[in-house]
């Protein structure tokens, strides 16, 4: 008998895995501070945190001497239908999952078999190439231009060669420079028959109406996801949704763990729909936040923001003054927790998520602090 332990698939044995945020207090004790003197600003969370009445619908939930006993609802009928008023689209439409990334995960697995493609357009979000690994997926990249913008013709041309095994994937706002993709670059994609799977997890930042989904009716290979983690600050909850076409949604329903929703997430999820002109008052707060924060940090020498319709900003900064990684840490020193890069692409930038208005002055005094 061999005493060694059982061997993962050669493939995911070698992956570098992904990045994920270190967690708050484990920051906080490296900088010697108490986390509450901190500011997470690492992985765009809502700052406002879960809205009260999200958190009174849980309460009530935990008062039910049957929650959590019981397995929850396979179909998620009620969540669905939840979702169906916030979108406005038909139940049939919308899939729900445990966090987008489990609906991005799940979806190419349906969609495409391992030597298949995907193609993203870097730098974005680190969860796309992850995803490709795991799956034994070719990745396929079309950098960004100047200005991290789209490269439209460049994109283009290698749909048109390999629009039929791939699956494009946008996001918008892109993760982490904060722009959107153009309508009418979205539309040539799919007019060419590509699948795109466009990742809107912090669409409601940017608004509604700078949303494609209105594009579902007429391109069948569109699909949407989006997120409640970043809007209804229930990132710890784990609750994403997918729009799509409802041949695909019913096939996913059929392949998905049938219990992927516990039932804190369907509650809190529900809840936020139903309260969600109240938290919209929070996105208006962050979104005026994120302005005020841009408009300082583009005063300060070395430091280039770039603009954003997201919950967060990428700041260049100017090699003469620091690097993006040495200015992560010192400002990690004084308790101000921002997002870095291994991509060559971003050496020189650092996301930082937008703060709470009250938080605003100590973010704008620690940044001046360290440089």
């Amino acid at each position: 008998m061999t005493s060694e332990p059982p061997q993962v698939r050669p493939h995911l044995a070698q992956l570098p895995g992904y990045a994920p945020v270190v967690p708050l207090a484990e920051r906080a004790a490296a900088a010697g501070l108490a986390p509450e003197d901190c500011l997470k600003l690492d992985a765009n969370e809502n700052p406002y945190g879960i809205h009260p009445s999200v958190r009174d619908a849980l309460s009530a939930a935990l008062a039910d001497p049957h929650f959590g006993s019981i397995y929850p609802d396979p179909n998620q009928t009620e969540l669905r239908a939840a979702l169906s008023r916030y979108t406005g689209l038909d139940p049939d439409m919308i899939v729900a999952g445990a966090g987008a990334d489990e609906l991005l995960d799940l979806t190419l697995r349906a969609l495409l078999r391992p030597g298949d493609s995907i193609l993203t357009c870097p730098p974005s979000f680190g969860m796309y190439p992850f995803l490709a690994d795991v799956n034994e997926l070719k990745l396929i990249e079309v950098p960004r231009g100047n200005g991290f913008a789209l490269d439209a013709d460049a994109l283009l041309s290698v749909v048109d060669r390999a629009a039929a095994e791939c699956v494009v994937v946008l996001t918008s706002p892109n993760n982490p420079t904060g722009d959107l993709v153009p309508r009418d670059l979205l539309r040539d994609i799919l007019a060419r028959g590509a699948t795109v799977m466009l990742d809107e997890a912090y669409i409601e930042f940017a608004g509604f109406d700078t949303s494609a989904q209105d594009l579902l009716s007429e391109f069948s290979r569109l699909i949407i996801m989006r997120t409640f983690s970043k809007w209804a600050g229930i990132a710890g909850l784990r609750l994403g949704y997918e729009l799509a076409h409802p041949d695909l949604v019913a096939d996913l329903v059929k392949i998905k763990q049938p219990y992927n929703i516990n039932q804190a997430a369907e509650i809190a999820g529900i809840a936020a729909v139903d309260h969600a002109d109240e938290i919209a008052e929070q996105i208006k707060a962050i979104r005026g936040t994120r302005e005020q924060l841009y408009a300082t940090l583009i005063s300060i020498e070395g430091l280039a923001p770039l603009p954003s319709s997201a919950n967060y900003i990428l700041v260049e900064v100017d090699p003469a003054i620091s690097t993006g990684r040495e200015l992560h840490d010192r400002l990690a020193a004084v308790g101000v927790f921002t997002r870095t890069y291994s991509d060559p692409l971003l050496t020189n930038h650092l996301r930082i998520s937008t703060p709470r208005a009250d938080q605003l002055s100590t973010l704008i005094e620690r940044i001046s602090l360290v440089l």
